[in-house]
C-alpha cells in the first residue's frame, strides 16, 4: 500500500514585506482575482493528490480562521495554530509530525504560500524514482543570480550539500535555488521539538536530501507588495493575449478568474479603467490610478501605481 500523502501549506509567516496592507490584511488571505492566495494553494494541493491538507498558523490566526469558514474550499483542512511562539519552518514541520494520528510516518509535500511554481503528480513520482534512495526532495528553481537569491550547493548525483549566499556568488549567473516546495519522508526524521530552521532539523546535508528541478518558465510569485501587483497585472495581460500558461489555466478551471470582468483592450478586471484590477464591489472613478483595488471605494486621482484596501492606500513606487 503506497504511503499516505499529506500536505502543509506555509501560512505561519508575519507578512512583512506586504507593506502597510499587510499589517491589516494577513498575506495568505490577498485575492488573486475571485480566491485568496490560500485557497488556491488548497485547491492546488488536491490536484496532487494529497490525502490531507494541513495549513500552519501564527500570526493573524484568527483573522485567517474567519476567512476560511466562508469558504466550502477549507472545509476538510486541518490548522495548525503554532502559540505562543513561531515554530519557524523546520519546527512547524515537526509539530506536524508528531501528532498522534501521524507519528512521523508517510510522505509530507511542503507548499509555499505565497508562491505558485506548477507541476503535477506524475513529475512527483518520476523525480521520487530518479532520486533513488532518499530522505527528502526538494524542488529546485532556475533563476539569475542577480534576482537575489540563494544558491544550491549539490554533487554530481544531485545531492544537497549546502546553503551558498548569494553574496557570494558572481552577478548574472544561473543558479539552482530552493523553491520552498518539497517531499518529506517522514520516518526518516530526526525527531525535534520546539522551533528550528527546514536545513536544521528537515533538510540538512547530512541525510540523504536529493533534488529535483522544475521546469524551465514563469513562476507567480505574490511575496511582496510590489511581486503582487506584477503578478496580477500579468495574469490580466497573460489572459488577455491569450498567452496562458499552467497556473493561468488553473485560476481560470478553477472559477478564481472570471473573464466576463476583463476588458481585453484596456487590460483592465472589474472596471474599465486601463491599468486597474478592481476586485471591490465599488466602481472606481475614471481618474484613478493603476493598480489593485483589493476593497474599498476608490480615493484621490494620482499616476503612480496603488494598492487599495478599505481606507488603506498603499503606493508602489
Amino acid at each position: 500500500m503506497p504511503a499516505k500523502r499529506r500536505c502543509l501549506v506555509l501560512a505561519a509567516g508575519f507578512g512583512t514585506r506586504m507593506g502597510s496592507i499587510g499589517k491589516r490584511l494577513p498575506k495568505v488571505i490577498w485575492p488573486v482575482f475571485e480566491m485568496s492566495l490560500l485557497e488556491l494553494q488548497v485547491r492546488f494541493a488536491r490536484t496532487l493528490g494529497c490525502d490531507e491538507i494541513y495549513i500552519n498558523l501564527h500570526h493573524q490566526a484568527d483573522d485567517i480562521l474567519a476567512h476560511a469558514k466562508t469558504r466550502v474550499t477549507f472545509k476538510d483542512v486541518k490548522w495548525l495554530v503554532e502559540k505562543p511562539d513561531i515554530l519557524d519552518i523546520g519546527g512547524g514541520i515537526h509539530n506536524l509530525a508528531s501528532q498522534s494520528h501521524i507519528n512521523y510516518q508517510g510522505e509530507l509535500l511542503i507548499l509555499n504560500s505565497d508562491q505558485f511554481l506548477w507541476f503535477t503528480s506524475q513529475e512527483i513520482e518520476t523525480w521520487k524514482t530518479a532520486a533513488g534512495d532518499w530522505d527528502a526532495l526538494l524542488f529546485t528553481l532556475s533563476v539569475n543570480s542577480s534576482q537575489g537569491y540563494n544558491q544550491l550547493s549539490l554533487d554530481d548525483k544531485r545531492r544537497f550539500r549546502g546553503v551558498i549566499q548569494n553574496v557570494q556568488i558572481p552577478r548574472d549567473h544561473e543558479i539552482e535555488t530552493y523553491s520552498g516546495n518539497a517531499l518529506i519522508r517522514l520516518d526518516r526524521l530526526l525527531r525535534s521539538s520546539g522551533p528550528s530552521a527546514f536545513f536544521s532539523s528537515v533538510a540538512p546535508p547530512t541525510q540523504k536530501v536529493m533534488t529535483a528541478p522544475l521546469r524551465k518558465g514563469r513562476y507567480w510569485d505574490f511575496g511582496t507588495a510590489a511581486r503582487y501587483h506584477a503578478s496580477m497585472q500579468g495574469i490580466v495581460k497573460s489572459v488577455a493575449e491569450n498567452q496562458v500558461d499552467d497556473f493561468v489555466s488553473f485560476l481560470l478551471s478553477e472559477g478564481s478568474f472570471d473573464g466576463a470582468k476583463l476588458d481585453k483592450i484596456k487590460q483592465c478586471y472589474g472596471c474599465s479603467v486601463p491599468g486597474l484590477i478592481n476586485l471591490s464591489s465599488d466602481v472606481p472613478s475614471l481618474r484613478h490610478p493603476p493598480g489593485v483595488i483589493l476593497s474599498g471605494a476608490s480615493h484621490e486621482e494620482g499616476t503612480r501605481p496603488v494598492l487599495v484596501y478599505q481606507s488603506e492606500v498603499q503606493y508602489l513606487d
